[in-house]
């Protein structure tokens, strides 16, 4: 975990490391309480995890992609397309999950195991798939009454 500490922007209070975290830069921003269970940090954009951010293992964060539309070779050219990826507080991944660059992770969202998520998802929604979709969504009264009574895991 000490790697974290030194490699990373900013890391909160509480950071659990249970398993391999990889790619670790000072483009990686760890708020509070924080459980990182097998995370891999890809390319060269900025990654904000929120408080109370919970992972499943094998986690890919992936910020940036090579250029391949209108680009100057085949299959790809030297231009990197950067997306910061945004994770909201109250997020739970599990196994195996993909983020793209440029994607925000609402709120308390759910994003089921091995979901590659393209698009932003909004707070409180529960995704999965390939590429991830809504199947659901979290119980919105439930979830701000534990919110305010503080009832964190």
């Amino acid at each position: 975990m000490a790697h974290i500490l030194r490699k990373a922007n900013y890391v909160g209070k509480s950071l659990r490391a249970n398993g391999i975290v990889e790619g670790v830069s000072k483009n990686i921003t760890i708020k509070d309480y924080v459980n990182l269970n097998g995370v891999k940090f890809l390319g060269k954009g900025k990654v904000t995890i929120g408080n109370y951010f919970h992972s499943g293992e094998e986690i890919t964060f992936l910020t940036s992609n090579h250029n391949f539309r209108n680009a100057s070779a085949i299959p790809y050219d030297n231009t990197y397309m950067i997306g910061d990826i945004v994770v909201e507080n109250f997020v739970w991944l599990g196994h195996g999950v993909i983020i793209l660059p440029g994607v925000t992770l609402g709120e308390g969202c759910i994003v089921g195991a091995g979901a590659v998520v393209t698009k932003s998802v909004e707070p409180l929604a529960i995704v999965a798939g390939n590429p991830a979709k809504k199947i659901g969504e979290r119980n919105r009264e439930e979830f701000y009454i534990l919110k305010k009574e503080g009832k964190f895991h």
